[in-house]
């Protein structure tokens, strides 16, 4: 059992007689067996929150939270408790693990030993292809040899397109033997620095302890809270609009990834741009002092010891003042949860998010609608072309983050755009594309070059142009 020491200065606890005295307690311990309940998800970490609801009697208890991730930072951990407990103190533990590997082990053996064995009949293949071609050039050898005898020209060409048939396979039989050797020798040597690799495996599991005293037996719930590194989320958004332009449809998005090492089931999710663990004091620059140089001359006398000479030593003071600009604080965003100088949003819906490197996974903010103001834009210099553009005005209460924006005209997809920071009422120009109704076309009628100057030394070129809209 853990013991406890601690200074009572609030009778929470009647354990001991003495109010302002040391008592010690014996710390029951016990496993939490938690579930992550909560995630609060941020531009580039999560704080996560476990939850565990343990029945125990009166007394004192150091709840373990087990096998914390890799990425915790150490400082962020903090828990509570419920009602008819006390929290006490909170710790952290490492505690070198060694991993049973035994399986895994076993598994890997059996696989080196099934690939051995198709080695050692690919070594067999091999002396028995060559075997064949020592064959193959004993027959050529005393086919040359026999010169008494009369030549049967179609019995040779007979034993020379066979000798040449048997000879191409056997060849290609023996280059794709070598390879297959080639393999399975890498493939063995991989297995084996597997399980070299798995044969000492260790590693460092981290631990969370609480300590809570309760004053009376039932059901306390205690929480546990951290944040992790390797999770982000970032905003997107799919912009539809109806046919005639002026009526605008914003689904604001989240694309969430997490790679900290555990799987988030059925959490309660809120997303914000908050910052934590980011500096609270402003970065301030290192003074430069600036000032005039006035020395001013002060008389010492040193007496030294014997028939020392004296000397005069003259000391030189300035006076300086030191000025330091403060950063100004950038100014706060409006929120919608209206929980600090930051955007949150809190999902009305649990959701799962397994840890994977690669997958991301979207989930729905919110969608509003709002009207626009459509009108074109021809640039006959460049195009033919007609673009349509609206100015858009944010009616929700959400702020628009920056982010990539999917457009919809109709039931066509525009392309892609990106999203500026947009507060609520803001108003923001939106291109819809091109409009393949109108054209706008532009045709030179005439060019005129004529002398300019005293001296008739300049050039003047006017060019006459109509733009016809149609």
């Amino acid at each position: 059992m853990r013991t406890l020491v601690f200074i009572l200065f609030l009778t929470v606890l009647t354990l001991s007689p003495h109010s302002n005295g040391q008592v010690s307690l014996e710390m029951e311990p016990i496993e939490a067996h938690s579930l992550i309940t909560k995630v609060t998800l941020y531009r580039n970490r999560a704080a996560v929150t476990r939850t565990a609801n343990i029945t125990v009697a009166s007394g004192a208890f150091s709840v373990f939270f087990r096998d914390l991730p890799s990425s915790v930072s150490i400082d962020s951990v903090q828990a509570s408790v419920g009602d008819n407990a006390v929290l006490l103190s909170v710790d952290t533990s490492n505690t070198p693990m060694l991993k049973d590997n035994r399986d895994i082990i076993k598994e890997i053996n059996s696989e080196i030993e099934a690939t051995e064995a198709i080695l050692n009949t690919a070594n067999a293949r091999e002396e028995a292809l060559g075997l064949q071609v020592t064959m193959l050039k004993t027959l050529i050898n005393q086919a040359s040899n026999e010169h008494e005898r009369p030549v049967d020209l179609d019995a040779l060409n007979q034993q020379l397109e066979f000798i040449g048939e048997k000879m191409t396979v056997l060849s290609v039989e023996q280059t794709n033997n070598a390879l297959e050797q080639v393999e399975l020798r890498k493939k063995i040597q991989t297995l084996k620095q597997r399980k070299q690799h798995l044969s000492s495996d260790r590693r460092n599991q981290l631990n969370a302890v609480v300590d809570i005293g309760v004053k009376q037996a039932g059901t306390i719930q205690v929480q546990l809270t951290y944040l992790v590194s390797y999770a982000s989320w970032k905003p997107t958004y799919s912009i539809r609009a109806n046919n005639a332009g002026n009526k605008i449809t914003i689904e604001y998005d989240a694309e969430i990834t997490q790679r900290t090492g555990e799987n988030w089931t059925d959490v309660q999710m809120t997303l914000s741009t908050a910052q934590p663990q980011q500096s609270t004091t402003p970065p301030m620059p290192s003074p430069w002092f600036v000032d005039v140089f006035e020395p001013q001359d002060i008389e010492a006398v040193v007496e030294l010891p014997g028939n020392a000479p004296r000397f005069e030593i003259k000391s030189r003071s300035f006076y300086s003042t030191t000025t330091a600009d403060m950063v100004d604080a950038a100014s706060a965003s409006a929120t919608v949860n209206d929980d600090g100088p930051a955007v949150s949003f809190s999902l009305p819906r649990t959701i799962t998010v397994p840890s994977n490197s690669e997958d991301t996974q979207t989930t729905s903010l919110g969608a509003f609608e709002t009207e626009a103001d459509l009108f074109h834009i021809a640039i006959p210099m460049f195009t033919d072309s007609t673009f349509i553009r609206s100015n858009v005005t944010n009616t929700s209460d959400f702020i628009l983050l920056p982010g990539r924006a999917s457009i919809f005209h109709g039931s066509d997809y525009v392309g892609k755009t990106m999203l500026p920071t947009i507060a609520p009422g803001e108003t923001f120009p939106l291109d819809l594309g091109i409009d393949p109704v109108i054209t706008a076309t532009r045709v030179l009628l005439e060019k005129e070059t004529s002398s300019t100057g005293l001296f008739a030394s300049g050039k003047q070129t006017v060019y006459e142009y109509r733009i016809t809209i149609s």
